[in-house]
């Protein structure tokens, strides 16, 4: 795989430090009024309100400096999804902006304090707000020296894609077994973790596993508005297909609106060096 930025696999012998290419598209879909879904893309997230992004972010990046990647989902009815994933992106800034908030050596235990940090001020600002309830899925990838960490909460997912297969790297967090064993056929799974929960009432316990990456990997974080709306195969050849992360994004966001855009779409690709 290249980059349009034009990143030679030449430079890692040569000494130079690996990077990553990444890119991200943000779609309202074809049946949604507004768009709940939001990102955090090394920094940058969407505002409030809006109507997904008008076209594709892409970055290049040197590591081993520390990178945070995460989409967002929000959920609530009206205006208030948008609120929990705004909230959501925000928060997520504000804790990592924070000195010694991610401890070096110590990320897993870091990550499970940004999830309930997180947590905390979306469930506030739904109290504050008279909403029943208001929440977001996560799901991220963490990038440290030379691993990655997975962390999520919900149904949005992570895939790694490596040596031509894509293994989904992230866990569902959703009554979908138990629906099975009572053979419940008529609704989508519930959710069973995810951000904005009465942390009086349960806390929630994301789900976070690191690993090593490596030249050539490529990674993908997505909302269920792509995952509903095509299957895992196909979502594996569009990744072969495509050379560039950008032309990755925008094909399964093509796709995703192809096959009915029933919800937001949110999808980040990530190239490593």
């Amino acid at each position: 795989m290249k980059t349009k930025a034009g990143t030679k696999w030449l430079d890692r012998f040569l000494g130079n430090e690996p990077e990553l290419i990444a890119a991200c598209v943000c779609d309202k879909g074809l049946k949604r009024s507004n768009n709940e879904d939001n990102f955090y893309f090394a920094g940058r997230y969407l505002p409030r309100d809006n109507d997904g992004l008008q076209e594709c972010l892409s970055d290049q990046i040197t590591l081993p400096e520390d990178l945070f990647f995460a989409v967002f989902d929000g959920m609530g009815g009206g205006d208030y999804g948008e609120v929990a994933s705004y909230t959501a992106a925000a928060e997520t800034e504000n804790f990592l902006g924070m000195p010694d908030n991610i401890n070096p050596c110590d990320i897993t235990p870091s990550l499970t304090r940004m999830c309930l940090h997180i947590n905390e001020k979306v469930f506030q600002i739904g109290k504050s707000l008279g909403v029943h309830q208001m929440g977001s899925t996560l799901v991220s990838l963490f990038f440290h020296e030379n691993q990655v960490w997975v962390c999520n909460l919900g149904d949005s997912r992570a895939f790694l894609f490596r040596g031509r297969q894509l293994r989904q790297i992230s866990v569902d967090h959703t009554d979908e077994a138990e629906m099975k064993a009572n053979g419940i056929t008529n609704r989508k799974p519930y959710l069973t973790q995810f951000l904005g929960i009465d942390p009086e009432e349960l806390r929630i316990e994301p789900f976070i596993q690191s690993g090593y990456y490596q030249a050539g990997d490529r990674y993908l974080l997505c909302s269920d508005g792509l995952t509903d709306m095509v299957d895992q195969d196909v979502i594996g050849e569009v990744l072969i297909q495509h050379e560039y992360p950008e032309d990755c994004a925008e094909n399964l966001k093509k796709l995703a609106l192809e096959n009915g855009g029933r919800d937001n779409i949110t999808v980040i690709v990530i190239d490593v060096y």
